[in-house]
């Protein structure tokens, strides 16, 4: 049975603290950016990616990321489908022409958005028949369950039931027709109220995604609108396009199952990290497009004043090493109670004539142990993709405990370059040290990452919602850290 859609209760969900720090951190930075090429190169790309993995999302053509960093690279053309995508031609100049339907629409949401225009369903229908301007059929089943091609309403809400079946054999309900007028009369006049009200920008986002998807009001394409009316959320708060990448399908699909049954924050947190990687990596351009309009910025506002500005920005982002120290307090007070109990209990694990022990260590910014776990540092910041900038600020906590293998685990603090912009990481891994072969002293060896990703935090964003977040992430790194410590235990014993 169909369920009616519900409006978003009163304050149910509070905003992503993260991500309104880093939104405050971009927008200070973006008007500066947007007349840059550099700047409109990454939109311009960002656009193309939307444009390929909307249409993947929805299985409407499949290959593997090579081909969709190929068709970002080099522009959507039905050659290079043809020739990478392992298409007919035929085939892949349908594909390339679907795809560029999608690119004209992200174009027009930008437009849509800069020109203050209300939402309306006019313009959700509008949207539908741009995205399937080159989408004639859809498929669908007999009731004697054969499958044929019937002609697809474009711009139009549909006129039959549009069930999917589940795997376990369950029909999914979508709104039957007859309700669809009023079901979306709902839906835009709510989200309309909620953006007057101010409402998070990943929380009204995922509110108007999420009640769209349940009334699926066309035959075919809901999928590809909801994104698109997510990406219209986003752009007005100065942020970007939405960009799901096939690779996060299984946990897009699993917040969109959990909003179905009444939990809407798995798909506000999806929403918020994806915002989070995209203001990261518009940051990580930001230095080039500095300097290449500095000197036209130097001759238009005065050298005085620019330095005035800049001195006043240094000082503010320097804050962040204020927030690291903080952090790195916490994990060294945390870590030396573990330490503390760890002490006696291996005491009394010892074999006779062994001693195992465990210590801990804060490598403090400013002593020579510093860059200590550069190398490592370099090695987990690779793998999460990003670079990070050890030079302003760099300190590390470590764990080690000796039993019948040298165990390390260690929470290095940094800053997220490639240069200072007030923001910095925190990584958490494990490694063992084994005796050298020739020589004395120890290697690192089997370096691992302790934690899911790394930590970002910066000057923006209060010290009390930095530190609640991440409390929760170094309580997953620690049980994360220790896990693969018992598990070396284990393999060692067995043996």
């Amino acid at each position: 049975m169909y369920i009616f859609i519900q409006n978003l209760p009163e304050s149910a969900y509070g905003q992503n603290a993260e991500l309104s720090a880093l939104r405050e951190v971009w927008l200070e930075r973006k008007e500066a950016m947007q007349g840059s090429g550099e700047y409109q190169e990454f939109l311009k790309k960002m656009q193309r990616e939307w444009a390929i993995e909307t249409g993947l999302i929805e299985r409407l053509y499949v290959w593997d990321r090579g081909v969709t960093e190929l068709l970002i690279e080099q522009g959507i053309e039905a050659s290079l489908i043809a020739h990478r995508g392992g298409l007919e031609r035929g085939e892949a100049e349908h594909v390339s022409a679907m795809i560029k339907d999608h690119y004209t629409v992200v174009e027009g949401l930008f437009a849509f958005v800069k020109n203050a225009h209300p939402l309306s369903q006019h313009d959700i229908r509008s949207l539908h028949g741009a995205f399937t301007a080159h989408q004639d059929t859809i498929e669908a089943q007999t009731p004697d369950g054969r499958s044929v091609q019937i002609p697809l309403l474009k711009g139009e809400y549909k006129k039959q039931l549009n069930n999917p079946r589940r795997p376990d054999g369950r029909m999914h309900e979508y709104c039957p027709p007859e309700h669809v007028q009023t079901e979306m009369d709902h839906l835009v006049a709510w989200y309309g109220e909620w953006e007057a009200q101010k409402a998070p920008p990943e929380v009204l986002a995922a509110f108007l995604h999420h009640r769209f998807t349940q009334i699926h009001p066309f035959q075919d394409g809901n999928g590809r609108v909801a994104r698109a009316l997510a990406t219209i959320v986003f752009l007005k708060a100065g942020l970007f396009p939405l960009v799901i990448r096939d690779a996060k399908r299984t946990p897009y699909i699993d917040a969109l199952e959990q909003a179905d049954a009444g939990d809407l924050r798995p798909l506000c947190d999806l929403f918020a990290r994806l915002q989070r990687e995209a203001i990261l990596t518009a940051l990580g351009i930001e230095q080039s497009v500095q300097q290449a309009r500095h000197a036209s910025e130097i001759l238009a506002s005065g050298l005085q004043l620019l330095k005035n500005k800049r001195d006043q920005e240094m000082v503010r982002r320097d804050e962040v090493f204020a927030h690291s120290v903080h952090l790195e307090g916490i994990t060294s007070k945390r870590i030396q109670e573990l330490d503390a109990n760890l002490k006696s209990q291996l005491k009394e694990s010892s074999p006779p004539g062994q001693n195992y022990a465990s210590s801990f260590a804060y490598n403090e910014n400013k002593t020579k142990k510093r860059d200590y776990f550069r190398h490592q540092i370099l090695q987990i910041a690779s793998g999460y993709k990003y670079l990070p900038d050890l030079s302003r600020h760099s300190a590390s906590i470590v764990l080690t405990i000796r039993t019948i293998n040298h165990f390390q685990w260690i929470v290095a603090f940094h800053g997220l370059g490639p240069v200072h912009k007030g923001i910095m990481a925190a990584t958490s891994f494990t490694q063992f040290r084994i005796p050298r072969e020739h020589g004395s002293g120890t290697d690192a060896v089997d370096v691992r990452p302790a934690s899911p990703d790394f930590f970002q935090f910066n000057y923006a964003e209060p010290m009390s919602s930095i530190e609640s977040r991440f409390s929760e992430w170094l309580d997953a790194s620690l049980a994360m850290g220790l896990s693969e410590w018992q598990r070396s235990l284990a393999r060692q014993l067995a043996g």
